[in-house]
């Protein structure tokens, strides 16, 4: 029995026979070109191949990957959150960027107050929410430019 591998969804496949590559199937503007054995053959379907060289095709796996959420408490990060917390003091949602970093930051936008004027900052260190008046945390870019 010849088994037909997708390699490229709809458009590539690789036949194999006792796990050994036997020809390919590829798609075409004209239909469907059959290399097996050392022969061509143009087919227009996939099921006139699978009638006539009686070619099973094994179902397509879609490879699911876990969505990534880049957020803490609903406000987003600039890379994937790790000890994500919410900071009852500063009234803030922080995270880190490694297991293992002592590093904060605050998740969101905010404005800044540095000497006398105002910033808008995107994540920026714990630190410097300590070190500077802020407001915030903010959704958007717009929602903190806007107060």
């Amino acid at each position: 029995m010849i088994v037909a591998k997708s390699v490229i969804p709809n458009q590539y496949w690789i036949l194999k026979q006792d796990d050994r590559k036997v020809g390919n199937i590829e798609a075409g503007p004209d239909g469907f070109q059959l290399r097996l054995n050392n022969s061509v053959q143009q087919f227009k379907t996939l099921s006139t191949i699978k009638q006539q060289v009686h070619i099973s095709f094994e179902p397509v796996i879609e490879r699911t990957q876990p969505t990534v959420t880049n957020q803490v408490n609903g406000y987003h990060t600039t890379s994937f959150p790790y000890n994500a917390i919410f900071d009852v003091k500063h009234q803030v949602p922080l995270w880190t960027r490694d297991e293992r970093s002592k590093s904060w930051y605050a998740a969101g936008w905010y404005k800044v107050k540095k000497g006398r004027s105002w910033s808008v900052a995107e994540c920026p260190k714990l630190i410097t929410l300590e070190r500077y008046s802020y407001q915030g945390p903010f959704q958007t870019q717009a929602e903190a430019l806007a107060s």
